[in-house]
């Protein structure tokens, strides 16, 4: 393709002056305008480390104020759209462009030209896709997509460097990277402030790790045979849309915000308009300031590792945590208004408390007699604590379908219908009720080994939406009669559904996944999904809180290893909208 001579109309507010905009249009080689450009800022001067918004259909962007402070000369930018790439200006610095000064607006308008290779903007699910579905395909989303994209730039360096050495050979490199995630992976390498959080006899035993052996022997074979040998063209006969169709107009925004070397963010929670997250590997709650993208941290008044993990708002302006930590603490409330820390104490020693009970909405739901419910990630169980006396029940076995062992089916989500019975969701195993009356498991739902049931919300009338990581699908089930609705295909089925969120006033679904690059919205009036673009390296959203009031979605991205600091990111979609609060 030829470069396609671009041509820039700039009138800068002056470099010694904040309060910087920015507005302009995306072509193309023709002229004609181009729907659906991200255009990037960044600027060390601003409280956010990014922010991106959309051209219209009309090509035309704008950007809002950057903030008070940010000056010209500071401010770095850039248009972005699949199947293409900027052909001018060549720079992404405004001041080498040699702006006029005293003028109040900026205008920079952006030329794309199509891509010649596309390989670069492939996602991972693109390279996945690239070999038929099987359970072992599945499998291996399922357990490597926990962590990262299942072809994160790290592992398509590796694949490459195995070229065409004998299968014997790549099977053996395989196994030991998929040993080293089952002994220093998953969470126990996630402690800046302890040397050893948890046990390593028991990360390390295939029977009680996430990566059992059988894992092993199929994961290892298929990445073997399977896992591309050439990241650098993609097979043009194999393209596909690897997304569904754009959701982005010009009010659609994206403001990222860095978080914190030697932390893990995981998950984020909106309470009175605050952004609260949770941060694993320092041990701590803290809120965004989202004028100075500074954090306010509150440590866990718990000693060792407690791990905060899951972070579930409630009714009355309280948030409730889950701790993966072995020390007998498995859950807390804490208050942002006072900051004060109440610790649930009492759990047996040894397991890891996962997902909470939400109800509908997602927000914190107690049985009729007052007891939250936890799902045990480590032992498929489940087990409840009571909101006002603080007693705690007995461990429940959940049962062990496909011949699984405890630690390996892992009791994953978790949630409670109106009736106050908790379902909770197995990831190598079924989705099931627990009758909190009668504590008992009273109902299964037959999942194929490999779906990977994974997180679950529950809608109005006890609807159920529950995320299949490795089927790319999500089950609707109805909670009170006890029957299957249907399941929703994603876009890309092999895009790895890690988070779903109802959201009740725009009567849709969102979700987040570990393969891809991009927000999904599913409509549920008319079937239909449209996606946000969101171009942060190492996407994993695990879960997706909706503020009430605006409408704004808060999400972190926490990938495991977060060593990128493009990837340490808490973030907001505005998706540009009409919200009735």
């Amino acid at each position: 393709m030829k470069a396609i001579v671009f041509t820039i109309a700039l009138s800068l507010l002056a470099c010694t002056v904040g309060a910087v905009q920015l507005h302009g249009k995306v072509s193309d080689a023709t002229g004609q305008p181009i729907y659906g450009a991200m255009i990037k800022v960044e600027s060390a001067s601003a409280g956010f480390a990014a922010l991106k918004v959309f051209s219209d259909r009309d090509g035309v962007y704008h950007l809002p104020d950057l903030g008070a402070g940010v000056e010209a000369n500071s401010v770095y930018l850039s248009a972005l759209r699949a199947g293409y790439e900027q052909a001018s200006p060549s720079t992404k610095s405004l001041t080498s462009l040699n702006p006029p000064v005293n003028v109040q607006d900026i205008e920079v308008n952006f030329t794309l030209r199509e891509a010649m290779n596309l390989a670069a903007q492939m996602p991972s699910s693109a390279w996945l896709n690239l070999a038929p579905d099987s359970a072992a395909r599945r499998r291996t989303v399922v357990l490597c997509s926990q962590c990262h994209h299942t072809f994160a730039d790290r592992v398509q360096k590796a694949a490459a460097e195995l070229g065409n050495k004998p299968r014997p050979e790549r099977v053996a490199f395989w196994r030991e990277k998929i040993k080293l995630m089952r002994t220093v992976g998953i969470y126990g390498a996630l402690q800046a402030e302890h040397a050893t959080p948890f046990p390593i006899e028991i990360l390390a035993n295939p029977k009680y790790s996430m990566f059992s052996q059988p894992d092993e022997d199929v994961v290892a074979q298929w990445l073997a045979d399977n896992a591309p040998r050439d990241f650098n063209a993609y097979p043009t006969d194999k393209l596909t849309s690897f997304s569904a169709p754009l959701g982005v107009n010009s009010k659609t925004e994206i403001r990222e915000y860095a978080w914190p070397e030697h932390s893990f963010v995981r998950e984020t929670a909106v309470v009175n308009g605050t952004v609260w997250v949770d941060d694993i590997e320092r041990n701590r709650l803290g809120w965004l300031d989202q004028q100075t993208g500074a954090y306010h941290w509150y440590d866990v008044p718990v000693m060792g590792a407690p791990a905060p993990h899951t972070l579930v708002p409630d009714t009355k302006g309280m948030l409730w945590v889950s701790f993966l930590g072995t020390d007998g603490q498995m859950a807390a409330q804490f208050d942002p208004s006072s900051f004060k820390w109440r610790i649930y104490d009492g759990f047996p020693k040894g397991i890891m408390a996962h997902d909470l009970s939400p109800g509908r909405d997602y927000t914190m739901a107690f049985d009729n007699n007052g007891y939250g419910w936890l799902t045990v990630i480590s032992h498929n169980q489940v087990i409840g604590f009571h909101r006002d006396s603080g007693a705690v029940t007995p461990v429940y076995d959940l049962p062990l379908p496909h011949g699984e062992t405890p630690g390996h089916i892992s009791a994953y989500g978790g949630a409670m219908t109106s009736d106050g019975h908790f379902w909770y969701a197995q990831y190598f195993g079924n989705l099931g009720r627990f009758n909190t009356t009668t504590r008992q498991v009273d109902h299964e739902v037959a999942l194929p080994h490999g779906d990977g049931a994974h997180r679950l919300v529950v809608a109005n009338d006890d609807i159920l939406y529950v995320g299949l990581l490795g089927a790319g699908q999500v089950l609707k089930y109805d909670a009170r009669n006890l029957k299957e609705l249907g399941r929703i295909d994603l876009p890309d089925r092999s895009s790895a559904l890690y988070a779903v969120m109802w959201d009740e006033r725009r009567n849709a679904l969102w979700m987040g996944t570990a393969n891809n690059d991009s927000l999904l919205r599913y409509n549920i009036a008319d079937e239909t999904f449209v996606g946000y673009p969101l171009a942060i390296p190492d996407l994993i959203i695990r879960t997706i809180a909706i503020d009430k009031e605006n409408g704004d979605l808060w999400i972190a991205n926490s990938p495991i290893p977060a060593t990128d600091p493009d990837a340490r990111r808490v973030f907001r979609v505005r998706p540009g909208d009409a919200y009735a609060p």
